[in-house]
């Protein structure tokens, strides 16, 4: 059983640092208001109880908002410039919940007043300012450069990508990181690579090498492995419990699309589980129940609408049903809004460009060929606007309720797609399938199927309440201009 992992003792102090600056903030702004405390379980009428909930809450909420905006990577606390400008996109965000929850919430126990939120947003700016970009930051620099917040890593690969790695861990002493040394499969035992650091184990042997030296983060840098080996030796590192890395030209998608940790110049993607936990399985069935029911009887019209111009653009049913494979392989029904006219003769020719497009030999082997075959001339006018701006995607929220699916997940695939998948490949489908997910926001039709796969697995092996959440806010402009639609 994997042990606990180890996190940067700055990330602790941190959170209870901004959880305590946020509380320290509200507190201020209800007494420069004029609003006292009175007796110990009253407030203005109210029972103190619930001003101490809400204050506590509110704050627990903030930072929660502080790590969407990567107020918790290491370049960021460092850096001034960028960690103001991700401080004042917080604080916009935690204002206007505050806001909203005084206009929505009429009780005595949230900030009431136009004023009580002025003297919030500027009491916090400034705690922010002064307690994290000037004094913590100046204070984690001081102990990590005196080793005092300092742990071992260890790099599996000793190629030139690894070496930069450690160029880079070795020049930014405020990364706290002392390197271990490496592991690799080819160059000899107790083989220099950087700085007098050595190979000092073998793959199979992670385990034994991480105890031996105390690692404290491992960071993978394979770089001239096949996908199946690196996934195979990443997935090795993520049963030791500790917090894993990944630096690799396999990885590259990932750093090129989203806003990633950067140790040095180098992009480094954090892989934080294998799996998700059962905690929030039970969450995201949960919030997939009630999300997809409240978006069906909000978007009832929309719907009605395009049913019927489905039906006036082109002859054939309006859902259109097939067979695809989600969690674990598991085949269900799966529905959508018709945008082309109804035809199979090309289904065997679809799944021959399919099986080129898994094994890289369409187009000549690019990376840049688009995921979707479409045959172009069977999109209907009104199937054209639909797929661009992925409406047609809407009836997914039946597979939701049914629960074949998730609001967000990897996209489920067809059968002849499964079976030309390798066993790889098929890890990506280890999750519920979505609506949405990692492909539909960053790659859409714009990236190979290599790349969309790795997409896959990273959102499988990040999977959180904060990810999904990036996820569907970010699928609403997708759908709204329509970006990499086919």
């Amino acid at each position: 059983m994997p042990i606990l992992r180890k996190r940067p003792p700055y990330i602790y102090l941190l959170v209870a640092l901004d959880w305590l600056t946020i509380v320290s903030a509200l507190a201020a702004a209800i007494h420069l208001r004029g609003r006292d405390f009175h007796g110990f379980f009253e407030f203005a009428g109210t029972s103190l109880y619930w001003e101490i909930v809400f204050i506590g809450a509110y704050a627990a909420a903030v930072v929660l908002v502080l790590h969407y905006f990567s107020l918790y990577r290491i370049n960021v606390v460092v850096s001034v410039t960028d960690h103001i400008i991700r401080i004042v996109r917080a604080l916009v965000i935690a204002v206007l919940g505050i806001g909203l929850l005084a206009f929505f919430v009429r009780a005595a126990f949230i900030l009431d007043s136009r004023l009580a939120i002025i003297y919030f947003t500027l009491i916090s700016f400034t705690l922010f300012v002064g307690g994290r970009v000037i004094i913590f930051r100046a204070f984690l620099l001081f102990l990590t450069r005196h080793k005092v917040f300092q742990r071992n890593a260890l790099i599996i690969g000793a190629g030139e990508g690894a070496r930069n790695v450690a160029v880079n861990i070795f020049l930014h002493d405020h990364l706290g990181l002392t390197l271990a040394g490496f592991v690799d499969d080819d160059l000899p035992l107790g083989k220099p690579v950087f700085n007098g650091m050595k190979v000092i184990g073998r793959t199979a042997e992670l385990r034994e090498v991480v105890e031996t030296f105390d690692v404290g983060e491992v960071i993978v840098s394979l770089e001239n492995v096949d996908q199946e080996k690196f996934i195979e030796v990443l997935e090795r590192a993520l049963e030791l419990g500790r917090p894993v890395k990944v630096s690799s030209p396999l990885y590259a998608v990932i750093p090129d699309r989203l806003d990633m940790e950067k140790y040095g110049n180098i992009p480094v993607v954090e892989v934080s589980r294998h799996g998700p936990r059962p905690a929030f399985v039970v969450y995201k069935r949960l919030f997939d129940s009630v999300g997809a029911g409240f978006a069906m009887l909000l978007l009832a019209p929309v719907l009605a609408a395009i049913a019927a111009g489905i039906k006036l653009d082109s002859p054939g049913p309006v859902i259109y049903t097939q067979t695809r494979i989600g969690k674990n392989g598991k085949p269900f029904r799966f529905f959508k809004f018709r945008s082309m006219t109804s035809s199979s003769s090309d289904d065997r020719e679809r799944e021959q460009k399919y099986a080129q497009l898994i094994k890289g030999s369409w187009n000549g082997g690019s990376t840049e060929v688009p995921m979707k075959i479409v045959d172009e001339a069977r999109v209907t006018r009104l199937g054209a606007i639909l797929r661009r701006t992925s409406l047609d995607e809407l009836p997914q929220l039946f597979n939701v309720l049914r629960g074949d699916m998730s609001l967000v997940g990897p996209r489920p695939c067809l059968p002849y797609e499964w079976k030309h998948y390798e066993e790889w490949h098929k890890k990506r489908l280890s999750v519920t399938p979505g609506c949405t997910g990692m492909w539909q926001v960053v790659g859409r039709s714009q990236v190979g199927f290599q790349d969309m796969v790795i997409l896959d697995l990273f959102y499988s092996q990040n999977a959180s309440f904060h990810l999904d959440l990036w996820l569907l806010l970010k699928t609403i402009p997708v759908m709204v201009l329509g970006r990499g639609g086919k």
